[in-house]
């Protein structure tokens, strides 16, 4: 059985390489693939003869596909997530920051036509390893301070990372510590009970992410380093192969995906 997929962001650093696999791929097909109204790409050929176009068509792209990929930017997937469910596709949410009001309409939309949607910030399957370590090691470590330090390419539109919030979101949940200190500067003074949270932008680094756990005589440090970008789209191929079939009217995890 062949998945037809539509890809927003087609064009992107990570969509080029998604839209890419889908069309050496046996099992899934790239039916549509849109990009931003000013990019001047529209029209460009993406891949296995598919051309893009804006987002406007997308509506009518989904017409006949079972999976959209979003792999845009958060105002742009903000204004289109929401009205994909009523279109029968299934959605699978790559894109970080997208408000909170667009995220209550689209899992509202899931649930009410019954389709299905995955939301990751991350679809790399060391990354998502990588948060069960920190997971565990903050509840056995949870005396200690803790820092998260991410670092990624220059041209990287927002900061923190969508997977360094989702590594606080993890760590708050399980310390208990509401503040967090983004960067330091000046006269601090003494630390609180609180999470450190530090960013680097720079040349191409495609993503460093580290949890830094410090104790009075010893200090463990966790990192995940992808090589490349071929991770997350692998990840994200993995992730339209499992929420393809899917009818529930559910939100989905990465978590779920992977069986952690």
């Amino acid at each position: 059985m062949i998945t037809k997929v539509v890809v927003g962001g087609a064009t992107g650093k990570l969509g080029r390489i998604v839209c890419d696999m889908i069309a050496e791929s046996e099992d899934l097909r790239l039916t549509g693939a849109t990009v931003s109204e000013n990019g001047g790409n529209i029209g460009r050929e993406i891949a296995g003869g598919v051309v893009a176009s804006g987002p406007v068509t997308l509506k009518n792209l989904l017409k006949d596909a079972d999976v959209y990929v979003d792999l845009t930017t958060p105002s742009a997937a903000g204004a289109a997530v929401a009205s994909v469910p009523e279109t029968g596709a299934n959605i699978v949410l790559g894109t970080t920051s997208v408000d909170a009001a667009a995220m209550a309409s689209m899992t509202a939309a899931v649930e009410r036509y019954g389709t299905s949607a995955v939301v990751s910030s991350n679809f790399s399957v060391g990354i998502n390893m990588f948060w069960s370590v920190c997971e565990m090691l903050a509840r056995h470590l949870p005396d200690q301070d803790m820092e998260i330090i991410e670092a990624h390419h220059s041209s990287k539109k927002d900061s923190p990372s969508g997977t360094a919030k989702e590594t606080l979101r993890r760590l708050q949940a399980i310390t208990g510590a509401e503040h967090v200190s983004y960067g330091r500067e000046c006269t601090t003074g003494s630390r609180k009970k609180e999470i450190g949270m530090h960013s680097i932008r720079a040349g191409n680094i495609v993503g460093d992410h580290t949890v830094l756990f410090g104790g009075d005589d010893e200090v463990l440090e966790i990192t995940h380093r992808a090589i490349s970008r071929n991770a997350l789209a692998s990840g994200c191929l993995r992730t339209i192969r499992w929420v393809a079939g899917r009818k529930d009217g559910r939100v989905h995890s990465m978590n779920e995906v992977l069986g952690l």
